[in-house]
C-alpha cells in the first residue's frame, strides 16, 4: 500500500503532549467521535502501548498491532513485526471486510490509519508511510509527568495545510469535556 492510502491521526495538549503512562491526559468526547468517523470501516496500525490502553480491538475496524514479541496474538488483533507489513495486512482488501467505505468524507481521508503511538509515529514519519496528518489540538496544557509521550514534529516544508479538511486558523471547536479543540489536516508536499 502506498503512503498515499494511508494516514496518521493523533490528538494533542497545546505543548504536543499525547499521553502518558499508556493513556490519554484528558477526555473531550467530541474528539473521540471525530475519531471514529474517521476511522469508522477503516484499518488501524498501532503499536503494543495503544493497543493494551484501548482495552480491546476498536469495532468495525480491522486492528492491526505492530510487535516484536513473536506469537502475540489478541481477540480481534491481527499482529504484525514491521511498520510495512503492518500497513500492508491493515489495508489488505478492506472492503471484503468491512464493506465499502461509507464516512463522509471517504474521497479526501485515507482508508489506513495509523493510530500511535509515539514511537510507531516516530517510524511512519521516518518512513514517509504516510499522506496525510489528522491532528486534534486541545485548547489546553496538560501537567504532563516524565516519560510523556509527545506528538511527531510536522515539518511545514514536507507537509501542507489542507485547508478543506482543516478548521479555519485560529477557530476553535465547542468545549467537550476537559478543553475546546481544534482538526489541522496536512498534506506531504
Amino acid at each position: 500500500m502506498s503512503a498515499k492510502h494511508v494516514g496518521m491521526i493523533w490528538a494533542q495538549d497545546a505543548a504536543g503532549v499525547i499521553g502518558a503512562d499508556g493513556g490519554m491526559l484528558w477526555r473531550v468526547p467530541d474528539d473521540f467521535r471525530h475519531f471514529r468517523a474517521s476511522t469508522l470501516g477503516c484499518g488501524l496500525v498501532m503499536g503494543r502501548a495503544t493497543w493494551d490502553s484501548l482495552g480491546g480491538a476498536l469495532a468495525k475496524r480491522r486492528n492491526v498491532v505492530l510487535t516484536r514479541q513473536r506469537g502475540w496474538s489478541a481477540e480481534g488483533a491481527l499482529a504484525a513485526p514491521d511498520l510495512a507489513s503492518a500497513i500492508a495486512l491493515a489495508g489488505g482488501d478492506l472492503d471484503a471486510e468491512l464493506g465499502p467505505d461509507q464516512r463522509v468524507r471517504a474521497g479526501a481521508l485515507p482508508r489506513v490509519w495509523i493510530i500511535g503511538g509515539g514511537s510507531v509515529y516516530a517510524q511512519a514519519m521516518d518512513a514517509d508511510a504516510a499522506e496525510l496528518l489528522l491532528v486534534s489540538t486541545l485548547d489546553l496544557a496538560v501537567d504532563a509527568p516524565d516519560g510523556a509521550v509527545r506528538a511527531p514534529r510536522i515539518d511545514t516544508s514536507a507537509w501542507a495545510r489542507d485547508t478543506a479538511l482543516s478548521d479555519p486558523e485560529g477557530a476553535w471547536r465547542a468545549v467537550s469535556g476537559d478543553a475546546a479543540w481544534r482538526v489541522d489536516a496536512w498534506r506531504r508536499r
